[in-house]
């Protein structure tokens, strides 16, 4: 498949997810291929029913093969670079409201999320992939029903899924991930990212919130990651950027400096060149045309 800008479910779909909290896609056969990275405000769950698919989440490289699980977190950074023409899974997206709903009523559900932060995929052999399947058939029946016990019912449900995994995990010689004091960091630096870059986009602003200097918080986010702590907070703020300009084109490019927390539209789009080349508007027009 090669990559061309079309509207995905994520979009297409926006208003039903916010509704719904949780939707299933059952026969995807295509992914939000852009030429660029991008993130989205949901939490996916995506089994590879077959095909192959080439990515970078956060940044690191990974190729998801037939039979792999993946856990994609909300607001983390993708890029689908390339899926291949056979390429069909089943996708449960979760709105973030729906998804805090659920970490109060089952906590237990996600005690053990961090291992999707720095490793989406799960490997799976025929019959823990014929069982997940199942599982997650029978996710889309009950995600569809209106019934007043709808949340139980998926809460119930995403724990048999969840716990699954962490048997499967073991089953197949992967470790649980116990996250080390870095990696803790990191976790908590890039949900930081994600609450507050509208408000700040400088180092000393996110390091003092864990009590460091920016040069030694600015060392340990570089070592973990090779990739600056500048670095990830300005990808955030550009990716976020991007998604506006492409996809909300009733927006202006001063509202949505004022969107992103710019002081004002000549500062946003000097920080915008800076980090793409173009200004936003020349990106906005290349991007519509």
């Amino acid at each position: 498949m090669t990559k061309e800008q079309h509207i995905h479910p994520f979009m297409t779909d926006s208003s039903l997810i916010e509704e719904r909290g949780l939707v299933v896609y059952e026969d995807l056969r295509e992914l939000p291929v852009y030429e660029e990275a991008f993130s989205t405000p949901y939490t996916v769950i995506v089994l590879n029913l077959s095909g192959w698919v080439k990515a970078e989440c956060d940044m690191r490289p990974v190729f998801f093969q037939p039979h792999n699980l993946a856990v994609l977190m909300h607001h983390h950074i993708h890029y689908f670079h390339e899926c291949s023409e056979d390429y069909q899974a089943i996708m449960v997206v979760m709105s973030p409201e729906f998804q805090n709903e659920l970490k109060r009523r089952f906590p237990s559900t996600y005690r053990e999320v961090h291992h999707y932060i720095f490793k989406q995929e799960v490997p799976l052999n025929e019959h823990q992939f014929t069982t997940i399947k199942n599982l997650l058939t029978l996710l889309k029946s009950v995600s569809e029903t209106n019934s007043h016990k709808r949340m139980d019912m998926i809460g119930h449900q995403l724990e048999v899924l969840f716990d699954l995994l962490q048997q499967y995990r073991r089953e197949n010689g992967i470790e649980d991930h116990q996250p080390s004091q870095r990696e803790d960091l990191f976790a908590r630096f890039y949900q930081a990212i994600i609450d507050h870059h509208t408000e700040s986009r400088e180092v000393h602003f996110y390091a003092s919130m864990f009590n460091l200097t920016p040069k030694h918080f600015s060392t340990v986010i570089k070592q973990l990651t090779n990739i600056s702590a500048l670095e990830w907070i300005t990808s955030h703020v550009i990716i976020q950027a991007k998604a506006l300009l492409r996809n909300h084109d009733h927006l202006t490019v001063q509202q949505i400096s004022h969107k992103l927390g710019f002081p004002d539209q000549s500062i946003f789009s000097r920080y915008f060149k800076n980090a793409t080349g173009m200004s936003p508007k020349e990106y906005r027009e290349q991007h519509l045309s």
